[in-house]
């Protein structure tokens, strides 16, 4: 997230050639779908003959510099239809009052925030109001997703004044009822801090050890170094002394050149030269001219004399000094050996600190920003007076700045970390609670289920069963006279069991009757009472084919 005025006056460069081709003088958004088009670079009194630069062309928002392909980037605001029509309506959203929709007055406009990669605005910063700091007298509004922007009075929905209103209770309720739990988290985090205070303590005696060794190799380092240098130089003006003419001067520039490296790196000379300017004419090895006294030393000419090995002649030619070398050394060693020991302390001390923030960086949720929070990009993490939302703690983690969240709400790392165990333990025991209620009520579910398993099952059997009395009763005599309900004879005593005895007795509701009545003794038959009086229809039909074959084999055997 970026601040709008943090981008005005901001140099535009164009990657192709690393110049300055332009400065940001506004900002071009669309108000009404809260969304950054581009930069306003150049106006020559009308709107028409602007300049601007699409955000779509723009390859990187620096905390220095805005950077695009080449100058092509740069164009005429009519040849971006949706710039030229904000452009044209000229609506200055800086000093706007901004309003709910139900009358509430939330501040006047005097900044915007917006995500440097999509172009959206995420707020705006306004001053005064419903929900002003007391001490700086601004706040954050959130963008909406509908805002009606006039010429004096920016309206919105009534809910952004919701967004704006800070939610803490939720903690500090926990902390208050949280009962015998809180003192077992009290204990738990204790002891956490012992235990980081006794790393603490073995990291900080490392440290100590570390930066006298460091200080120690660092003084022979730079010692060895200096006197290796001096050897060489010694050797090579000697070396120099012992020739003639143009040995000598060559001899006397490799001896320069030679201290030159030996004090300061190449790569310390060509940071130090770039975009200096020459205070004389620097030749080449063979003489020829290199670069002209006066002019500007851009990095392509520093790698250039690099290649060519004369990068010392443009380091002395900018102003570059040996002796400054040589002090440097000594400096930055024991400067790195106090910056060690004193940061290895306090390296501990942020390593606890953060430690505890990571673990308590949720309580900043619902709180409001005191103040600005950025990144070390200088990306902007939370806004002055902003609701800490989930978007904001992530931004933090994604950062590392969790610590520096906690402090912008007001929050102590420790202070937090005590509050989150609180409220980890008020959520196990809810949690438990809701469990086992779900536990309960799914028992109670499955319990229902089987019995309905159960019944269906049991009314498939009693069903498959009762068929299955039918299929035996049928063809049956009856043992007893089976009466319907009117005192109809159904069957009388020893008559067979028929379908349409079966479909009379279950309409009279005797169906149970008649089957409990059934005859269920194998007769005794004999052979002869076992055949019948008359063949039935198969016999016939059988007898028929017989006839038929005898027929067609007495016409076969006259033929």
């Amino acid at each position: 997230m970026r601040k709008g005025t943090d981008l005005i006056d901001k140099a535009i460069i164009a990657y192709d050639t690393g110049r300055r081709i332009a400065r940001v003088q506004d900002l071009v958004f669309d108000q009404g779908d809260n969304q950054l088009l581009g930069f306003l670079v150049k106006e020559s009194g009308l709107f028409r003959s602007a300049k601007v630069i699409p955000l779509g062309a723009v390859k990187a928002i620096g905390p220095n510099a805005i950077v695009v392909a080449d100058g092509n980037a740069i164009v005429s605001a009519t040849e971006v239809p949706q710039m030229e029509k904000v452009l044209d309506r000229n609506l200055v959203l800086r000093g706007t009052r901004v309003l709910t929709t139900d009358g509430r007055y939330l501040g006047s406009v005097v900044d915007l925030y917006f995500d440097d990669q999509t172009g959206r605005i995420e707020g705006y910063e306004a001053s005064g109001g419903l929900f002003a700091d007391a001490y700086s007298g601004r706040s954050f509004i959130p963008a909406p997703y509908d805002v009606k922007i006039g010429e004096e009075i920016t309206f919105v929905p009534p809910e952004i004044a919701d967004l704006m209103a800070e939610q803490v209770g939720g903690v500090l309720g926990a902390v208050q009822t949280a009962g015998s739990r809180i003192q077992e988290s009290s204990e738990a985090a204790n002891q956490r801090i012992q235990e980081a205070a006794v790393a603490t303590n073995a990291k900080i005696q490392q440290g100590v050890e570390s930066a006298n060794i460091m200080l120690q190799e660092a003084g022979v380092a730079t010692n060895a170094k200096i006197q290796q240098g001096v050897e060489s130089a010694n050797i090579m003006l000697q070396e120099a002394a012992n020739g003639t003419g143009d040995r000598i001067a060559q001899g006397s520039r490799s001896a320069v050149t030679a201290v030159t490296n030996g004090l300061i790196s190449p790569e310390e000379q060509l940071g130090y030269v770039v975009g200096k300017q020459l205070d004389r004419d620097v030749a080449a090895k063979d003489g020829t001219m290199f670069a002209l006294k006066d002019q500007l030393v851009t990095l392509s000419l520093a790698d250039e004399a690099q290649r060519l090995g004369i990068l010392d002649r443009l380091y002395r030619a900018t102003g570059g000094s040996l002796t400054a070398g040589i002090d440097r050394r000594f400096q930055d060693t024991t400067t790195q050996a106090e910056t060690h020991l004193q940061g290895t302390t306090r390296s501990a001390n942020i390593a606890l600190s953060d430690t505890l923030a990571r673990m308590g960086v949720d309580q900043a949720k619902g709180r409001r920003a005191q103040r600005l929070l950025r990144d070390a990009n200088g990306m902007i993490i939370a806004a002055p007076g902003q609701i800490v939302t989930d978007i904001v703690i992530e931004r933090a983690k994604m950062r590392g700045r969790e610590a520096a969240l906690l402090d912008a709400v007001g929050l102590q790392p420790s202070e937090a970390a005590r509050y989150s165990t609180k409220d980890a333990f008020s959520r196990t025991g809810t949690k438990f609670q809701e469990e086992a209620a779900i536990a309960q009520e799914n028992a109670s579910v499955l319990w229902q289920n089987l019995k309905e398993k159960f019944s269906e099952v049991q009314g498939r059997g009693t069903k498959a069963f009762h068929q299955k009395r039918i299929e035996q009763a049928l063809g049956r005599p009856v043992t007893r006279v089976i009466l319907d309900p009117q005192d109809n004879i159904i069957l009388n005593v020893g008559e067979l069991i028929t379908h349409r005895a079966i479909q009379q007795a279950e309409r009279g509701g005797v169906l149970n009757i008649l089957l409990n009545s059934v005859y269920m003794k194998q007769p005794n038959i004999s052979e002869t009472e076992l055949r019948a009086s008359e063949q039935g229809m198969a016999s016939l039909e059988r007898e028929h084919r017989i006839e038929l074959q005898q027929r067609v084999l007495l016409e076969n055997s006259h033929l």
